[in-house]
């Protein structure tokens, strides 16, 4: 196991307990677990210390110069959480779509931010149509899939109208361990099951949680048409 899966400020192996203790829940009711108790402990946000305006200072400067460089007109950024470090940003772009697949959030959402040029929409990456997107943004959401669940929104993505993806990635990572959703644990997407390609565009956050634990934690830039599977 990686040790820095229990470097992390809320339990890790939470819903593994669940399963065994014979509780099953869907991934809506998963992840509404986790809205509704702030399972995170994010000290800004519901969504976690990771969308806190420390851990996304980097990410403010280099996301906008990334959607430049690639043309893009339309965000897709699923999930979208409480939306609150992305609405601090001028971004390059015509269209911002953001989706959650927790009906609250989408609501919040919606009355603080929707404007002609941002729209919010309730959406499970794993089996939903997607809207038509240049990017689709999928920070920290991959690391609380299983395997399985992680497929599945592999093979929507490639189904549906997406140029690149833009997702979560650790490349010191040399093993990926499976969990059950909704707990948390580093992914390298270009490690196996995955073999993703190298990255097109590799974008370090410069995270500062786990005293250091996580500097290599990224978002890497694939066309979907390049993933395998």
């Amino acid at each position: 196991m990686d040790r820095r899966r229990t470097s992390v400020p809320f339990d890790p192996f939470f819903f593994e307990k669940q399963q065994r203790d014979g509780r099953s829940y869907s991934l809506r009711e998963t992840f509404e677990r986790i809205y509704t108790s702030n399972h995170w402990s994010g000290p800004d946000s519901v969504s976690g210390a990771g969308a806190s305006d420390d851990q996304t200072a980097q990410l403010r400067q280099t996301l906008p110069e990334l959607l430049a460089s690639l043309g893009a007109e339309v965000l897709l950024d699923l999930p979208c959480g409480d939306g609150r470090w992305m609405q601090q940003l001028e971004l390059p772009i015509a269209k911002y779509i953001g989706a959650d697949i927790v009906a609250e959030l989408v609501e919040t959402n919606q009355r603080r931010y929707s404007s002609p040029d941002r729209e919010f929409l309730l959406l499970d990456l794993t089996r939903d149509a997607l809207p038509p997107a240049d990017v689709l943004l999928c920070r920290d959401c991959l690391v609380h899939f299983s395997f399985a669940d992680i497929r599945r929104a592999l093979a929507n993505i490639r189904a549906n109208p997406i140029t690149y993806l833009l997702t979560t990635t650790f490349p010191l990572c040399a093993t990926n361990e499976e969990i059950t959703t909704g707990d948390w644990r580093v992914l390298n997407f270009q490690a196996a099951p995955f073999d993703f390609p190298p990255p097109l565009a590799l974008l370090n956050e410069s995270c500062s949680e786990g005293d250091g634990l996580f500097t290599d934690k990224s978002l890497g830039l694939w066309r979907v048409a390049d993933l395998p599977g």
